[in-house]
């Protein structure tokens, strides 16, 4: 006997309560909140706002309807973790959290994030040759080998998986958004190339579900039964939405820090040209316009 599939209103209406999970987000909104209220300067509205729309994305994922029918479809799984893996920590990065804490905590609790920061462990772990390594090896490793099935069967798996996914968004995006003083800032091209390079390690699984002519993950043979579908066809779905759906959050997110390397470098040019002529109106002065 099948039984109906996922509406938006089973979407939208079906909420889990894990008062670890609502906690852990209480408690980061909360100090992110009291960071922008301690800040010694007039804090970016967008940051703030990205950052509490990141832990939003994370919420959803974890605690909506696309959580329970994530064990039911493998299309809607692909999508959860397209939110966990790029979306989410995009979100939060762009809030600026560790740049934040800075602005807003005393002399000695900056002395120590500023240590931390110069370390050479945080030097490596912020280097984007690592940061790809971990995505690429998180993407890969979950999705070619039995640790996918085996994450479908194991409830302490499964969350080792999603925060897997997680903090590997997090350490390959956070030296290519570069919100946050890193030790190491890299060019305009290398993050493109970097985003370029990961956009085909998640390629990979993509096309081979998509192409696939057998079900790679018998878990969703009964759940789709139930529904009435076909399995293979769901997971044909869930290879596009990898391999497509996160080539274009790949590309939106190239094209965005294109866009801000391109008004960076105005910024820093129009700063050399005052520098250089303190004495001459900017061009969009009255003097400039009428020469």
């Amino acid at each position: 006997m099948t039984h109906p599939g996922p509406t938006l209103a089973g979407f939208s209406g079906s909420w889990s309560v894990d008062p670890a999970q609502i906690a852990l987000l209480a408690i980061a909104a909360g100090l992110y909140c009291l960071g922008v209220r301690r800040c010694r300067r007039r804090w970016p509205v967008w940051r703030a706002a990205s950052f509490l729309t990141g832990l939003t994305v994370l919420g959803v994922a974890l605690l909506s309807g696309i959580d329970r029918y994530a064990d039911e479809l493998l299309s809607v799984h692909m999508v959860q973790h397209l939110l966990l893996l790029l979306v989410a920590p995009a979100l939060l990065l762009w809030g600026a959290p560790v740049r934040l804490a800075l602005a807003a905590s005393a002399h000695r609790t900056r002395s120590v994030l500023a240590t931390v920061l110069s370390s050479r462990t945080m030097r490596l772990v912020s280097s984007p040759p690592v940061g790809f390594a971990v995505f690429a090896l998180a993407v890969l490793a979950t999705h070619l080998t039995g640790l996918f099935e085996l994450a479908l069967k194991d409830e302490t798996v499964h969350a080792l998986e999603h925060a897997a996914y997680f903090w590997a968004g997090i350490t390959f995006l956070a030296p290519l958004i570069a919100a946050d003083p890193l030790p190491r800032s890299p060019s305009a091209i290398a993050r493109f190339s970097w985003l370029m390079g990961a956009m085909a390690a998640m390629a990979i699984p993509g096309a081979l579900l998509t192409f696939s002519t057998s079900v790679r993950y018998p878990f969703y043979l009964a759940p789709a039964r139930a529904l009435g579908r076909s399995a293979l066809s769901d997971q044909h779905l869930a290879g596009a939405i990898m391999w497509v759906g996160g080539g274009i959050v790949m590309f939106a997110l190239a094209l965005t820090l294109a866009m801000g390397a391109m008004l960076a470098e105005e910024r820093r040019q129009l700063r050399r040209d005052l520098h250089a002529h303190p004495g001459e109106s900017t061009p969009t002065s009255t003097g400039a316009l009428g020469a």
